[in-house]
């Protein structure tokens, strides 16, 4: 009897013990989340968060891990710092060189786009899952599924089949329609084609009733069908509200597009509508995957549509409805499979910062269109793009369990661009580029081209046999590479003399120390443009002109780089035309440039499970991201990463 119950204990205490070390794997079971917003600035950003303005992003800046800033790689790019924060290495080993560059082996003029390219080392969510890990990429740059296997659960951008469109739908008595609900007016009927790019045209037809019994004519309601037979897959939107329809283009694909009435009179003998470009995404993950995803949340919708809001068709309140529907979209799928298939590591992007600092960053006198109340409306788009980007975090942040950590980083920051200078324009006039009849580069006679992206542009020698047609033999290549040079080193444009200039660098300057303190080089850099606006000098355009086989090779040699890299002075961006060396930005907010400026700077916060409490840690570089994500994960660290872990964001 004694045997038998201390057997007993034994098997009761062993059971006990069993459970404790299921309780304590699964306690000790982490889960990373990792948000990058496209350009978000770190001076801005706390500017923000000062003013009350980012109330998400500041409960996660007092309530985790927050670097006073962080640098990014060379050039200051969006795929190449995005592959930074991925990999924890520089261009030079992921050749991810630019946003898009030239390959060798092929003639001057062709371009690759580093948004459908594979990365040259292993990402975060490869290695993870080399290691046993799940993981989830949403949009997030480098995770293309068109390109390889990525995460365990991929979304990209896809296809657009069809670019927007203001349509003119004239509406008539409506004949041979199926399954119509009650219409207290006589039915109408529009139509319109939308033409789609390799696949078959599709027409739209729309159905108007009238649904009110109260003795008026109003038609208040539109059904959208292919097929002229109402069922679940037709759409139904009311008055001048948004809807949305999809549409199949391909065997298993489906595209879709929203779609918003701009003038209806009760009648509604014509009418004027909108609707978005007709988009796709990528969907990749183990079977049925893809078919939850769409049936939950339907088509992968297009990001933004600035050629609507330009030409009139659209107000910037429906420009702003529809960026937030895709920063949403992604949002809520990112934090669905968070939950449903719960991934090791999770991560997603959102662009809208990024996309309104382009096109409205309007601040330095320079800049064209410039006035003070211009700025003061386009500065307000650009903080609406960071309180969406704080929404985002408010609802992460909801999502986070006990054993899951949040980090929220930027692959670069932005800055005020008035000038667009075009480095194949200087190439032109020393005669290294040459072009034909038909504006063309003549390949027999070009010696050099420029590819711009940014505040960025490479330059490559038009080898002989590294080059399909080059023309410069072996011989002359280091003459070549050494007048390029001095070209750019010594090319100048007039700086002007400007009260307006001089005022804005001071309050620059003035701003800065407020908020940050005193940063040396920003003070060089401010009183630079400062001393040169007084005297009217002349300024060198080309900040840094860099040869990617010299001492820098390590951080920007690769195949992929031209041979020499060009990154702008502040207020530059750089276009790959020949029609003039100097002219008005094209674009207002520029980044590619020197990453150790500060308005180039991008953000590192983090909160969470492991993750140390109100701390203000010193500057952190991208290349840290990946390192830290993988000490959290518990992770080996693969030995192509240069970063390290940030060692102050532990407890």
């Amino acid at each position: 009897m004694i045997r038998k119950t201390f057997t007993a204990i034994i098997v009761i205490g062993l059971c006990c013990i069993n459970a404790q070390a299921v309780w304590a794997v699964k306690e000790e079971q982490q889960q990373v989340i990792l948000i990058s917003f496209d350009g978000m600035r770190n001076d801005l950003t706390k500017k923000y968060v000062n003013e009350g303005k980012l109330p998400h992003i500041q409960k996660v800046m007092q309530s985790g891990v927050t670097a006073e800033y962080s640098t990014t790689i060379s050039p200051s790019l969006t795929a190449p710092s995005h592959a930074a924060i991925a990999t924890g290495t520089t261009p030079s080993k992921t050749g991810i060189v630019s946003n898009q560059w030239h390959e060798a082996g092929t003639s001057l003029g062709n371009l690759k786009d580093a948004f459908h390219a594979e990365l040259g080392v292993s990402p975060l969510w490869i290695e993870a899952r080399k290691q046993g890990k799940k993981t989830a990429t949403v949009a997030f740059a480098g995770a293309n599924p068109k390109v390889e296997k990525q995460g365990d659960y991929s979304i990209y951008y896809g296809d657009t089949w069809s670019e927007s469109r203001l349509e003119t739908l004239a509406f008539q008595k409506a004949k041979g329609w199926n399954q119509v609900p009650d219409s207290f007016s006589p039915l109408k009927e529009a139509s319109f084609s939308i033409k789609l790019e390799k696949v078959k045209n599709h027409v739209i037809h729309v159905l108007a009733l009238d649904t009110e019994d109260d003795g008026h004519v109003h038609y208040d309601t539109f059904i959208f069908s292919e097929d002229k037979t109402i069922d679940k897959k037709d759409e139904r939107a009311r008055g001048t509200n948004w809807g949305s329809l999809n549409l199949k283009v391909k065997e298993n694909q489906t595209a879709g597009f929203s779609f918003k009435f701009k003038k209806l009179d009760e009648n509604v003998n014509e009418a004027k509508m909108y609707r978005t470009a007709v988009t796709s995404g990528v969907i990749d993950g183990p079977e049925g995957f893809s078919k939850d995803i769409k049936e939950r949340f339907g088509f992968f919708p297009v990001q933004d549509d600035t050629k609507a809001i330009k030409k009139g068709w659209i107000t910037r309140k429906e420009y702003e409805d529809i960026s937030t529907r895709f920063v949403k979209w992604v949002t809520d799928v990112s934090l669905y499979i968070k939950q449903t298939y719960n991934p090791d590591l999770l991560m997603f992007y959102a662009p809208q910062i990024d996309h309104e600092q382009h096109e409205y960053l309007l601040a330095d006198p320079r800049q064209p269109g410039y006035s003070p109340e211009k700025s003061k409306q386009y500065m307000q788009y650009v903080e609406w793009s960071y309180k969406l980007a704080d929404q985002v975090v408010g609802q992460t942040l909801d999502s986070l369990g006990p054993n899951e950590s949040l980090l929220i980083v930027s692959d670069h920051g932005m800055e005020p661009a008035h000038s667009l200078i075009q480095p194949n324009k200087v190439l032109k006039d020393a005669g290294l580029l040459v072009l034909d009849k038909n504006g063309k580069i003549n390949h027999e006679k070009t010696k050099a081209y420029a590819v711009a992206s940014g505040s960025a542009a490479h330059v490559y020698i038009n080898l002989n046999k590294r080059e399909k047609g080059g023309s410069v033999t072996e011989q002359e290549y280091k003459a070549i590479e050494s007048q390029v040079m001095e070209l750019f080193k010594e090319e100048k444009v007039e700086l002007p003399n400007s009260k307006e200039v001089i005022q804005y660098n001071i309050d620059q300057i003035i701003n800065s120390v407020k908020q940050d303190g005193l940063d040396i080089s920003f003070l060089q850099e401010r009183t630079k443009e400062i001393y040169g606006a007084f005297i009217h000098k002349d300024i060198h355009p080309y900040g840094k002109v860099i040869n990617t086989s010299g001492t820098d090779k390590k951080k920007v040699g690769h195949s992929h780089s031209g041979d020499i890299l060009l990154m702008a002075a502040p207020g530059y961006v750089m276009g790959s035309g020949f029609s003039s060396l100097v002219k008005p930005a094209e674009e207002l907010g520029t980044h590619g440039g020197d990453p150790k400026r500060k308005e180039l700077r991008p953000i590192f916060m983090a909160t969470g499970h492991q993750i140390a409490e109100e701390r203000t840690i010193p500057p952190v570089s991208n290349l840290d991201v990946a390192p830290t994500v993988y000490k959290l994960l518990g992770l080996e660290l693969p030995s192509f990463v240069e970063g390290k872990p940030i060692e102050e964001v532990f407890e």
